[in-house]
């Protein structure tokens, strides 16, 4: 599975396509400058954009 960490878009390997996941996502990458993960989990990475919480406890 192909996930956008930027939209909602995805591609696998089920969808009703002549091309392939990978090559879905590079296209998207392309069109959009959004940045893709290809991990192996069912559910996509969430990205929190929370800019004023710390990364680190001092």
């Amino acid at each position: 599975m192909k996930y956008c960490l930027n939209c909602d878009w995805q591609a696998s390997a089920t969808d009703d396509s002549d091309r392939s996941p990978s090559r879905k996502a590079i296209d998207h990458h392309v069109e959009t400058g959004h940045t893709i993960d290809s991990s192996d989990g069912a559910v996509p990475l969430t990205i929190v954009d929370e800019p004023d919480l710390p990364l680190a406890r001092e």
